[in-house]
């Protein structure tokens, strides 16, 4: 099994070409508000639909390609589905998809698609987002430009969710005090012989504590000691059992 998820590049955009990226981000925010405003009007959400209401007249006032405003149109549509108060979509990122972008990783580019056309970008990226990328086919973007006017590309990426290899067998235990253990498998531990143990030792001491004298308190001190080891002899066993019988 595989799960999605977007790796972030950096985007080195030359002077020369920060216009024709505004233009293409201003062009798609626009074709998403006028397919907006239709959609609203027509009461309509539905991808297909909308796709023959909008799609001709949204291409001709803006000036996009095909696919942008395709990708438009399914941008108003998953924000309804995610927002339904939506107001206005604002200039700062354009979908893309497998016709409109292409991860180059012999190049460690990117081609996108703009209103102007097509163009290569170099991404500044580290071994991290290499190590993801590697091997990978993407066929879906995000390119972005932050408030800081910097520009970065969103890939979105099929990671393994699956461990390798088998498994491991996992014991459920569920500790009590009438049985001091039960697991998930039906195994219990009886606790009887651990409550007369302890019984005998409150006996004890509850007698020497009652003598108050200097000697009893170092055989006080050393009866502590060996029930404790009493206790934890016993978990390790138990522990021990669990585990290699279940």
């Amino acid at each position: 099994m595989t799960q999605a998820i977007t790796v972030k590049c950096k985007l080195i955009v030359p002077p020369d070409l920060t216009q024709s990226v505004d233009e293409t981000l201003v062009g798609f925010s626009d074709a998403c508000n006028q397919i907006l405003l239709e959609a609203k009007e027509q009461n309509c959400w539905n991808t297909t639909k909308l796709h023959h209401l909008t799609y001709k007249p949204v291409r001709e006032a803006t000036g996009l390609k095909a696919n942008h405003v395709c990708q438009a149109i399914r941008r108003v549509v998953n924000q309804h589905k995610t927002t339904k108060q939506i107001h206005k979509f604002r200039p700062t990122s354009v979908s893309l998809d497998a016709r409109t972008f292409k991860y180059i990783e012999s190049l460690q580019k990117v081609g996108v698609t703009l209103k102007s056309g097509r163009t290569n970008f170099e991404l500044k990226i580290g071994g991290y987002q290499i190590a993801l990328l590697r091997g990978q086919l993407p066929t879906s973007a995000t390119l972005s430009k932050s408030r800081n006017g910097n520009y970065y590309i969103n890939i979105v990426v099929e990671v393994p969710t699956q461990p390798k290899g088998k498994t491991p067998k996992v014991l459920g235990v569920d500790l009590g005090l009438r049985d001091l253990a039960t697991t998930s498998t039906g195994k219990t531990w009886d606790g009887k012989q651990l409550r007369q143990t302890r019984a005998k030792f409150v006996r004890v001491r509850a007698s020497i504590q009652s003598k108050r004298t200097k000697s009893a308190k170092r055989l006080l001190r050393r009866l502590s000691g060996k029930e404790s080891r009493f206790r934890a002899l016993g978990q390790s066993q138990h522990q021990q059992t669990a585990c290699t019988r279940g």
